[in-house]
């Protein structure tokens, strides 16, 4: 995981791809956004917004180094880039890309005992106001907490059946889920902040004919934290 800068909160709030007003130098126009990256043959990718249009690089001159992992697992990724002119089949944008930031993206589960939910984690973390996303597949936001090594640290979102976590706010027609991080024993730095984003396909089960999440996140300031997130609705 590499360290996103503050400035990136707008990101999750933005509904359209709007545009810079300056358009002298060689810079990106547009807001950066949230995507997940999706491979191709060949080492080639795209990336998809999370109301499924799709975005194709066809100018990837400033980011040669860039590869995708194609190995299966899904990705999400913050990218930076100018619309292009010329249409391509299959795909709503067309895009030069500048740079592409992969971030922390985890899953979730349904978990049934207490020792499993004890072996994900019972680290705290706290969060940005105004920062969460939560759509039929993926909720993100933007994540506080205490690292030196971000490599040893893991989030998961989880379904609690063993009764072991305690929800103060839980209300007919949202799921009950909790942030659970573990550290892996890294020595206690300064808070950071990092986006994360979590994979929602295996709750699909849980979620279904629900209004949207009740979230507990444990924190170290203010404790147990509980918010509601709405699905979005079908129009």
């Amino acid at each position: 995981m590499k360290k996103i800068g503050l400035y990136l909160l707008t990101a999750l709030a933005v509904s359209g791809l709007s545009a810079c007003n300056d358009d002298d130098g060689d810079y990106p126009k547009n807001t950066p956004l949230i995507t997940t990256v999706c491979p191709l043959d060949g080492g080639d990718y795209y990336f998809q917004r999370d109301n499924g249009d799709k975005l194709y690089p066809s100018d990837k001159t400033r980011v040669p180094g860039y590869r995708p992992e194609d190995d299966g697992t899904k990705q999400r990724a913050i990218i930076w880039f100018s619309l292009l002119e010329e249409t391509i089949p299959g795909y709503r944008y067309n895009i030069a890309l500048y740079a592409v930031n992969e971030i922390y993206t985890g899953t979730s589960e349904v978990v049934d005992d207490a020792a499993r939910l004890a072996e994900l984690g019972d680290a705290k973390t706290g969060f940005q106001q105004g920062t969460f996303n939560l759509t039929d597949e993926w909720l993100t936001f933007y994540a506080l907490y205490a690292v030196r090594d971000n490599s040893r640290h893991t989030f998961t979102l989880a379904v609690d059946k063993s009764g072991t976590t305690e929800f103060e706010q839980s209300e007919e027609g949202y799921l009950d889920v909790v942030v659970l991080h573990d550290d892996g024993d890294d020595a206690r730095g300064a808070d950071y902040g990092f986006y994360v984003s979590f994979d929602l396909t295996p709750l699909s089960a849980e979620l279904e004919g629900k209004k949207g999440i009740n979230l507990l996140i444990p924190t170290r300031e203010n404790g147990n934290q509980e918010l509601k997130l709405d699905l979005p609705q079908e129009k």
